[in-house]
């Protein structure tokens, strides 16, 4: 989940990699029954839309408005499921179109009331009047967004974060190329940013502490810039977690985990390399203004 800038909802949503999934949704409906995507945009999606303007609806109500049109429609509001052992029919999930609404740029998430999440139509939920506008140019602009905020990047990267096609990548890059500054980084691979060549780099802060799922881990699939590919398995583990981490110089060399307790916080940092006498007190005096900032107090332990 990501939470972006109303005014950009549309280049991430439109210009995103939605239109991955699309074959996915076409699939699923088919399998149960249900017609194309301009069938349930007219028929299923836009009643829904008309229904709930100027309000939010919850999951479950989303789910009963559709099991209503799909059966007045003669289709399955919800999938029977075939048990041989039971003389009682057994139903499945029903088909909301939640998800692919979604993508769609139809229906957006409003927050939560008690334990359902709440939905809103998108031209409802964004600035009034404001109009539709092309998933190509989303897409393009999406490609820009990244490659001022990460650049240099390579197309891999630009995949790896926008989840792309890379024909889509190409495309983006073709549009944007009269902007576009290339380099090879002595990599032999292209890299693309906006300006003034890349070869001369800034000087990173001695010390950075960042959140897990950040989004300088998340940003690039070529992790070598900041990171020993021995000591990526512990940064990146299983079930798709990313661990909090410590930079010195702009380059991994620590994790960390924090446990609050009565008087503030425990946090222990498993370096990934051995740590000198400096680095260490560099690492608790950054810990120290972590906690003025939140407040508290935290006890920084080496293991």
């Amino acid at each position: 989940m990501h939470t972006i800038p109303a005014k950009d909802y549309y280049v991430h949503v439109l210009g995103g990699p939605g239109r991955r999934f699309q074959p996915w949704f076409d699939n699923a409906a088919k399998r149960r029954g249900i017609p194309d995507r301009d069938y349930r945009v007219q028929f299923l999606y836009q009643p829904l839309l008309d229904h709930i303007k100027g309000r939010t609806i919850t999951s479950n109500e989303v789910k009963q408005f559709m099991v209503e049109r799909l059966t007045q429609r003669g289709l399955q509001g919800r999938r029977k499921l075939q048990r041989g052992w039971s003389s009682k029919p057994t139903y499945g999930p029903a088909w909301t179109g939640v998800s692919e609404m979604s993508h769609l740029g139809l229906l957006v998430n409003a927050g939560r009331k008690g334990s359902e999440s709440l939905w809103m139509s998108s031209a409802d939920y964004l600035a009034a009047g404001r109009s539709v506008p092309d998933p190509e140019d989303c897409m393009v602009e999406l490609v820009r967004k990244y490659i001022e905020r990460y650049g240099p990047v390579s197309r891999a990267d630009i995949a790896y974060w926008s989840y792309l096609l890379k024909k889509d990548v190409d495309l983006a890059l073709e549009a944007l190329k009269k902007d576009l500054t290339k380099e090879d980084l002595h990599s032999g691979e292209e890299y693309f940013s906006f300006g003034e060549d890349s070869r001369e780099a800034i000087e990173p802060p001695s010390v950075v502490i960042l959140p897990e799922f950040d989004s300088l881990m998340m940003g690039y699939k070529d992790k070598s810039r900041f990171l020993s590919q021995d000591t990526v398995k512990k940064v990146f583990g299983g079930l798709a977690a990313v661990n909090r981490t410590i930079l010195l110089d702009g380059f991994v060399a620590a994790t960390w985990k924090r446990k609050k307790n009565a008087a503030g916080m425990i946090v222990d940092v498993s370096p990934l390399r051995t740590l000198k006498a400096g680095e260490r007190r560099s690492i608790e005096e950054e810990f120290a203004n972590y906690a003025d900032y939140q407040a508290t107090k935290i006890s920084v332990e080496f293991k």
